[in-house]
């Protein structure tokens, strides 16, 4: 226990920048890493055009919303702002308060991880 405190200082007592911190970087490009997976699978799925496709299904009505597949794309737009704006937000955060900056970069990779989940669904009930 008192070896995880010492290293807890020290990682808080460090005075290294945000992407040269190893966990941050770590968090922040494995994130890209899924966000560039969803946008490939995305485009070797689904092109972008005016096709009409399904994107939305609900469980009680069924399909409501059938528009032009480039729409499709916005899930990962959407994904890659958010992580960048988390990111901007989480390196502002890093000079003042290093837990929430760690915090907010890890929620990065889940939340990468839900918008792939979004779009596997899209590409499923397109099939």
């Amino acid at each position: 226990m008192t070896m995880f405190l010492a290293k807890l200082n020290e990682v808080l007592a460090s005075k290294k920048t945000f992407i040269s911190d190893q966990l941050n970087l770590v968090s922040v490009a494995f994130a890209l890493l899924i966000n560039i997976i969803h946008w490939a699978l995305l485009f070797i799925k689904i092109k972008p055009g005016n096709a009409a496709i399904l994107l939305h299904y609900n469980v009680i009505s069924g399909p409501d919303l059938v528009d032009k597949s480039v729409y499709a794309y916005i899930v990962p737009a959407t994904a890659l702002g958010v992580l960048i704006f988390n990111s901007i937000l989480s390196a502002q955060l890093f000079r003042r308060e290093k837990i929430a900056s760690y915090f907010l970069s890890f929620m990065g990779i889940p939340l990468q991880l839900i918008f792939l989940a979004a779009t596997v669904v899209l590409i499923r009930i397109n099939e």
